[in-house]
């Protein structure tokens, strides 16, 4: 395919990009005052002749003769790095158009050396990066843009949002949609490499042992930082791939937020450390309008997937199923429980939600984890059993589980390996 065949579709997809955004409102512009040009020119007080452009958005509010905003979009398809000069060249032209506000918009499908983006920042345009391997959305504030009015800022995030949505790519390289029992698995094959006496007592995990045991075999470095996202909204923890390293928010050391948070990160470790994708690619994937923690945990893109998993991991590693059921059986047993031992039954009854409680507080001081990290995992395993459960015969299914649970809890049990 020649490159004017590429070049055309390359800036053929941006035109129905934006248009698109327009017409679903994307853009927080009126469509009916605004208007996409191919091709169309404008009249240059340099050149004295009109200046041809890529792509271009008129908006001319109601009883104006003429546009009062124009957004003028460069789309460069290159197979080797683009040129500075081009950059140049667009901004020149860009500027030499008079008599509206205009806003430069540069589309390209390969990264820009960094003489290119400074070239860019001088003339105060917006970049889009994007080729097949990487992906990069770049907006760059000047310093003649700092008194850019509030609503044009705006403007522009929800301008370069909507063309990211759709550049970016909609699925994750290489992600695997494990199910929990093969998580449960990879977690127990991880613990056994960590340490192979852990599943063979209800014990707690030792996080400290854990990060010396992952520094050394695999330089997995565990840092403790004040870490923030872009937004500088409070971040708790971040797996970082390129540099091999888990960064964990100081704050919550020795909180019980910590242990979770962790054992989540080492979960991205484990699981997705392999993943081709930015931090960019990631942040584009929305959250699950779902607690991490509840059940209804709706998987609906590669994010979900990617942090549902993690939760999944990091639960599998602080509370192994076998050691949980172990303790939640002991507790019992000293209170006296002698039918339905390795389930919690809660209702409104007065007495099941005291004796909830009563496991809940024990299974979290055991293992070290929140309250709600507990509830979620004795969710997770079926553990907890509520009259919805038995309306619509959950219970069966889990009663299976739970009995087979427990005769390998017995076994561990036989062998006299509390501590």
């Amino acid at each position: 395919m020649n490159t004017v065949k590429l070049g055309d579709e390359f800036e053929e997809k941006s035109y129905h990009i934006i248009e698109q955004a327009l017409n679903n409102d994307d853009l927080g512009l009126i469509p009916k005052y605004c208007k996409i040009y191919r091709k169309k020119g404008y009249y240059s007080f340099r050149r004295k002749k009109e200046i041809i452009f890529d792509l271009s958005i008129e908006v001319t509010p109601p009883n104006a003769k003429n546009p009062t905003l124009l957004y003028l979009i460069e789309c460069k398809n290159y197979s080797n790095s683009i040129p500075v000069d081009d950059i140049a060249v667009f901004g020149e032209y860009m500027n030499q158009i008079n008599d509206v506000t205009k806003k430069g918009i540069f589309i390209c499908n390969n990264r820009l050396q960094s003489s290119a983006v400074e070239t860019l920042k001088s003339y105060g345009m917006m970049l889009i990066e994007v080729n097949d391997n990487d992906y990069s959305i770049i907006f760059h504030r000047t310093d003649k843009l700092k008194n850019q009015d509030e609503k044009d800022i705006e403007l522009d995030e929800k301008i370069r949002k909507t063309i990211e949505n759709a550049l970016l790519p909609k699925k994750i390289d290489g992600l695997k949609q494990l199910s929990a029992k093969q998580i449960q698995n990879i977690a127990n094959t991880f613990l056994n490499d960590f340490d192979n006496t852990i599943l063979t007592g209800a014990h707690k995990l030792d996080l400290q042992r854990l990060t010396i045991f992952l520094e050394n075999k695999y330089q997995l470095k565990i840092e403790y930082v004040n870490l923030l996202n872009n937004d500088n909204t409070s971040l708790l923890g971040y797996f970082d791939s390129e540099n091999n390293k888990i960064l964990i928010d100081y704050s919550i050391i020795g909180t019980e937020r910590f242990p979770f948070t962790l054992a989540h990160e080492i979960g991205h470790f484990v699981l997705h450390r392999n993943l081709k994708m930015n931090q960019i690619i990631y942040n584009n994937f929305k959250d699950s309008v779902h607690n991490i923690f509840s059940q209804q945990y709706e998987l609906k893109n590669d994010r979900n997937w990617i942090e549902w998993q993690a939760n999944c991991f990091a639960s599998s590693i602080l509370m192994p199923h076998t050691s949980i059921l172990a303790r939640l059986i002991e507790v019992q047993r000293k209170m006296g429980v002698s039918r339905n031992q390795g389930s919690i039954y809660i209702d409104h009854q007065e007495q099941n939600r005291k004796d909830f409680h009563i496991y809940i507080d024990h299974l979290s001081d055991h293992f070290g984890t929140s309250k709600q990290s507990v509830e979620y995992r004795l969710k997770s395993l079926g553990i907890i059993i509520t009259p919805k459960d038995v309306k619509h015969n959950y219970a069966n299914e889990q009663e299976r589980i739970r009995q087979e649970s427990i005769r390998r809890a017995n076994e561990f049990m036989n062998k006299n390996f509390y501590d």
